[in-house]
């Protein structure tokens, strides 16, 4: 289990989706320290969100060993750490993974340029202090594939950021910026690497996912009968990744020293289409509401009753991902993970079966 003495890291964004299943293998695999950021939030203290996640996974008794939470919020100065608490990490945290992010597709301007703008400068003041005075080696960023923004038909390369992005929603545009930032303090001397997964969804075998976030909502409009015409195309495809690639990709490229300065799109390079997903909703589920295609030249929303054009408005952020013709270079990647045994996924008839059921075995689609 063991190839090299236990690092210590330090990481945000653990309570989201993506942060709690990162954790876990990390507990599960290595025998490495922990530091994590949690926020409060209304009535729940970091130590009860903390509790609350680590019980339902069993590993419980690692909080206060292994594992100690800290209260901060990724959009002050600091985090919002004490003084002495800043002193301890900096003594001791040799990794520093930035993954808190505001991921809701809908997010407004303001809320997405605080946390995720906003956020990974905080994350890099904090980190250039740990660099210089303490004992900080690497910084780790998870951006997304789509910072290159998805309303254009564009090969978005791994080491490059184009300056003429297309963004679909304020998500994509506040990753952009923070992004820059990091690319910035690379050039600076910062030792960083950058993540840039698509659309992650459930496990690549279970289907599993803590939380229906980013994609599935915009599933559930149409699975629900919500909305029942779709302004795309049949051969149109859409990035997703399952969720335990994400993890163990972007952990084994993150053990090799020549990934520092990179970025690492981490993605399928033979995307479903909705032709596939339409196939799947026909054989799979026969009753569910019946899904018009629209070409988009001839989608009119203001067709659409008032109810309906309501619901629209809500779906416009996710219309980019299923209209762009974004590819996306890989060969960073595939260099990175040749002999760790993990292999860029496949998304397949058979993975959009896995995912749908899981979520429909969970109630969150009613079909």
């Amino acid at each position: 289990m063991m190839n090299k003495p236990p690092r210590t890291l330090f990481i945000t964004g653990f309570t989201g989706t993506l942060g709690k299943e990162f954790v876990k293998e990390i507990l599960l695999t290595t025998e490495d320290r922990l530091y994590l950021l949690i926020r409060r939030q209304n009535r729940f203290s970091h130590w009860d969100r903390a509790r609350k996640i680590f019980l339902a996974c069993g590993l419980q008794y690692l909080l206060g060993t292994r594992v100690h939470v800290l209260e901060g919020d990724v959009t002050l100065p600091g985090f919002g750490l004490r003084p002495e608490e800043i002193e301890e990490i900096r003594s001791k945290v040799q990794e520093f993974y930035h993954i808190a992010a505001l991921t809701a597709l809908n997010g407004s301007e303001e809320e997405c340029n605080r946390i995720n703008t906003g956020g990974t400068e905080k994350a890099l003041e904090l980190a250039w202090d740990f660099l210089k005075q303490g004992r900080l080696e690497r910084f780790f960023y998870f951006s997304t594939a789509y910072v290159s923004g998805s309303r254009q038909t564009f090969c978005a390369r791994e080491d490059e950021l184009t300056p003429e992005p297309a963004h679909a929603n304020y998500y994509e545009s506040s990753k952009y910026e923070a992004e820059k930032k990091v690319r910035l303090a690379m050039a600076e001397g910062m030792p960083a690497t950058i993540f840039r997964p698509s659309i992650v969804v459930g496990n690549s075998t279970t289907g599993e996912v803590s939380e229906f976030n980013v994609i599935y909502p915009f599933i559930k409009l149409f699975a629900h009968g919500i909305l029942t015409r779709l302004p795309t195309r049949l051969e149109n495809s859409f990035n997703i990744v399952p969720i335990d690639f994400v993890i163990r990709a972007s952990l084994a490229i993150a053990k090799t020293k020549d990934s520092i300065g990179k970025t690492f799109h981490l993605v399928t390079e033979d995307p479903p289409s909705i032709g596939e997903l339409m196939k799947l909703k026909e054989a799979e589920y026969p009753s569910s509401p019946e899904i018009v295609i629209v070409p988009p030249e001839e989608f009119k929303p203001e067709a659409l009753g008032f109810e309906s054009q309501m619901v629209f408005q809500m779906l416009e952020p996710y219309l980019g991902y299923l209209n762009d013709h974004l590819t996306f270079e890989t060969a960073n990647t595939r260099r990175a993970l040749e002999g760790t045994g993990v292999a860029l996924p496949k998304t397949d008839y058979n993975f959009l079966k896995t995912l749908l059921k899981y979520a429909t075995d969970q109630g969150y689609l009613l079909v």
